[in-house]
């Protein structure tokens, strides 16, 4: 009898890390929590991306940083893109090395400035990047995640996976 009950405790116990665990991880955004994270602070609010032999054009899954700090302390990347963004749903576009002292970037014309969109259905988020020059980037949102970094800062993480070949049914005007 006793031999029953601790298995069923040490299975209450399994099943319950293993719910929490998916809980954890289950940590989707809404239209809301997504405008509100971009919304600029005082003048303006960066993430930055990593663009590492032009990763941020051609990867399939980027990675948002809202701390540049975390390029310095925990990556290698120092080719970055950056999210400017000035205006709720606008943001400009530079491109930043950070490899050579002085760290540089480029300068922005009226080409590198984007509006962004939000569409969800019940399999997501999804994230319309658009500009007035190259074709609209579409990106389904699959989380935000926190990362330490030194002297107890954070980094919060946003998660994005690029849309090849899935375009959406109705596109959001620019």
């Amino acid at each position: 009898m006793k031999n029953r009950i601790s298995i069923k405790i040490l299975l209450l116990l399994v099943f319950s890390f293993m719910a929490n665990l998916c809980w954890c991880q289950n940590n989707v955004l809404s239209k809301h929590q997504m405008t509100k994270i971009f919304r600029p602070d005082d003048d303006h609010t960066e993430w930055t991306i990593c663009n590492q032999d032009s990763s941020f054009f051609k990867a399939d899954t980027l990675r948002l940083y809202d701390n540049i700090n975390y390029f310095y302390q925990k990556s290698d990347c120092c080719r970055l893109v950056q999210w400017d963004f000035y205006r709720k749903n606008a943001f400009r576009r530079p491109i930043l090395q950070i490899c050579t002292e002085p760290a540089s970037g480029s300068v922005l014309t009226e080409n590198d400035y984007f509006k962004i969109k939000f569409l969800s259905d019940k399999s997501g988020l999804y994230l319309f990047v658009l500009n007035r020059k190259y074709p609209p980037d579409f990106f389904k949102v699959i989380g935000l995640q926190e990362v330490g970094l030194a002297n107890n800062n954070k980094s919060r993480v946003i998660l994005l996976k690029r849309l090849m070949s899935k375009r959406p049914i109705v596109a959001p005007l620019y």
